[in-house]
């Protein structure tokens, strides 16, 4: 992987749009600019308004291209893992080279051929990951480059997803005038931004991604995603509850949900959390009434909950872990953690500049590329790295200049009161 590369996430999720654009250097990560932008060409995780979204895609991307001084051109994409498949199949390698070591093009070409398996007419391979490579009858971990041997296996994951739901999203993108540089399972990602594969030798995690209007479970063990479902119900659940009881427009009772919405509190008070007029009379929300709206969603949510994942909350070696922005409301791990009766740990990026609970997805993008990056060639950015570099530059010395010019100014101002 190239040392400096500048790389734009972009996940399309219920509502809004969500682009983050980050400078990798020597594998680390800086972020430079995250956009959200609403948007109503979504039901759920299907995209059915694609002008709409498209839209939302370009104006996001404008905002941030603008800050930045350069245009961004290509995205890393996140697909939904719709329909979700894991399939492992054994791939080989003749290692022809001259001194007959392995090197990373031959591993790439096991890569690509794995991404270009026929899986089947209505699924697609997304992502793969290799588990172990075999080579002079040992077995590898790490990418075995410079190994000598005359052919090379390798046991690989094809995680798959529906492939209209694919061609949907990277039409949408297209159609926004981006270039699509890489696709990547948001259950993926999201494993690879929390580091769950490294959690789950012999234990079984639950990650539940808890977004506006769907909600993904998948579950990992010994490194691997097993199995991921989508269920079509979200947090916006709890918002229609406040809205539809008095009155208020979509926006505003989702406002008020995240800012005031406790879903495992016992004690409420009588304090206002909202106040608004209406055909001159002043209305009030208070503390306590917040909660009684809510209250019957959030139990029938959670006993939704716990009804689909029975199965893995009877197994003993179990860790849930909730992330998506539904995390924002409060005390959703209590209410899930009386539920389940497991310990429930809400996951929050330690990434400075999205440390947003929704932005875990986005920056999970951006480790599944970086490591998908085999040997130092791999340099494609988001955008033109030298343009970026030569703005901030000129940034950088117009801000110097400008504090010039005020330190002689207030020189300047100081000697004349002492001169006078």
């Amino acid at each position: 992987m190239a040392e400096n590369q500048i790389l734009a996430a972009l996940q399309i999720e219920s509502n809004e749009v969500r682009l983050l654009v980050g400078e990798v250097f020597n594998t680390r990560l800086n972020t430079l600019k995250k956009e959200t932008v609403a948007c109503k060409g979504l039901d759920g995780i299907r995209i059915v308004d694609q002008k709409a979204v498209a839209s939302a895609i370009r104006q996001a991307v404008d905002s941030a291209s603008a800050h930045l001084g350069t245009p961004i051109e290509s995205v890393l994409l996140a697909i939904p893992a719709y329909r979700f498949k894991k399939e492992t199949r054994t791939f080989s390698k003749v290692i022809d080279s001259g001194d007959g070591r392995i090197k990373a093009d031959d591993i790439k070409d096991m890569y690509h051929k794995a991404l270009t398996v026929n899986v089947g007419s209505d699924i697609v391979v997304a992502n793969v990951a290799c588990n172990v490579y075999k080579t002079n009858g040992i077995t590898y971990r790490k990418l075995p480059v410079g190994e000598q041997c005359d052919v090379l296996e390798a046991d690989i994951d094809l995680l798959c997803c529906d492939k209209l739901t694919a061609y949907d999203y990277v039409t949408v993108v297209e159609q926004a005038g981006l270039k699509v540089l890489d696709i990547c399972l948001d259950n993926y990602a999201l494993a690879k931004e929390a580091a769950l594969f490294e959690q789950t030798m012999r234990n079984y995690v639950l990650s539940i991604q808890f977004e506006k209007q769907h909600t993904l479970f998948s579950i990992i063990y010994d490194g691997k995603i097993v199995t991921s479902e989508n269920e079509a119900i979200g947090y916006d659940a709890l918002a229609k509850a406040i809205a539809q009881r008095y009155s208020l427009p979509e926006n505003i009772a989702v406002k008020q949900l995240m800012k005031h919405g406790r879903l495992a509190q016992k004690e409420f008070t009588n304090r206002p959390v909202y106040m608004w007029t209406a055909n001159q009379v002043t209305n009030m929300i208070n503390d306590y009434d917040l909660h009684e709206t809510i209250k019957d969603t959030a139990d029938y949510i959670a006993k939704d909950f716990q009804a689909l994942c029975e199965p893995i909350l009877n197994q003993e070696n179990v860790t849930v872990m909730v992330s998506g922005d539904g995390v924002e409301i409060e005390g959703v791990d209590r209410l899930l953690a009386e539920r389940f009766n497991k310990p429930v740990k809400c996951y929050y990026p330690e990434t400075l500049g999205a440390r947003g609970a929704k932005w875990a997805v986005p920056l999970g993008l951006f480790y599944s590329y970086i490591d998908s990056q085999i040997g130092p060639d791999s340099s494609e950015s988001s955008l033109d790295v030298t343009a970026y570099t030569a703005h901030l530059n000129s940034r950088v010395n117009h801000t110097n200049h400008e504090e010039g010019f005020t330190s002689r100014l207030k020189n300047m101002l100081f000697n004349n009161q002492k001169n006078s």
